[in-house]
């Protein structure tokens, strides 16, 4: 994953797709695979049985599971990524491994609560209908008014070097420009075509795709961070 230089000026658009263009090939090949994951896994009972140890895991373990996933593909996998392979410096790296690692590990918790929830209110099924009405309603819905600001914050704060006052500055100089929307913008390109593949696995294997997704975001989260805070 390349990193995107910060520059001083820039529409919301154009920071949010400065990171995505640079990211754009691992990308389309992350939709491309867990879209041929979830075909290969309601067509290909071979694929559905080597994925059944890890629905049982998440089923037997609930939020256990779920902050463990996030834990590790949100939180540890992309910092040794940027530490080992990734052209973003960063300062305190173990510390914000750790920082990142809680809290994606926390909003594992949070999406295995969405995700049930979203099943009451429009079923289990796998049906084009359903998989439009929850990705509608998580992207439209839950990622305005809930992930985005918690999650552009959070990502705000650690680049400005865990200093509230410096996040909360960046903020009043633009906050819609310089952060809510960059970062609504990326997450509508990379989530929408990735959320409706999530969803069309069994809800206990939701959240475990949705670990795999979110490694990538993380890596775009912390460049949208980056961008933001030196602008």
């Amino acid at each position: 994953m390349k990193a995107e230089k910060t520059g001083n000026t820039g529409t919301p658009l154009q920071i949010a797709l400065g990171s995505i263009k640079a990211n754009r090939v691992p990308m389309v090949a992350l939709w491309g695979v867990v879209t041929a994951l979830a075909v290969a896994y309601w067509n290909i009972p071979a694929v559905a049985h080597a994925l059944a140890p890890i629905r049982e895991w998440q089923e037997h373990n609930g939020w256990k599971a779920a902050f463990a996933t996030q834990f590790v593909f949100c939180g540890v996998l992309p910092a040794l990524f940027l530490r080992f392979v990734g052209e973003i410096k960063t300062e305190h790296p173990l510390l914000k491994c750790f920082l990142q690692s809680i809290w994606c590990g926390s909003w594992g918790i949070v999406y295995r609560w969405f995700y049930a929830f979203q099943t009451a209110m429009f079923g289990s099924g796998h049906d084009v209908a359903t998989l439009l009405f929850k990705t509608a309603f998580d992207e439209f819905v839950f990622a305005p008014l809930a992930s985005i600001p918690a999650t552009s914050f959070f990502f705000l704060w650690m680049a400005s070097g865990f200093s509230v006052r410096k996040a909360v500055a960046t903020c009043r100089r633009g906050y819609l420009r310089r952060v809510y929307v960059p970062n609504l913008i990326s997450n509508w390109v990379i989530w929408i075509p990735a959320v409706a593949a999530v969803y069309a696995f069994d809800q206990d294997l939701q959240i475990q795709v949705l670990g795999f997704v979110s490694c990538f975001w993380a890596l775009v989260c912390l460049q949208l961070g980056k961008r933001a805070e030196g602008q």
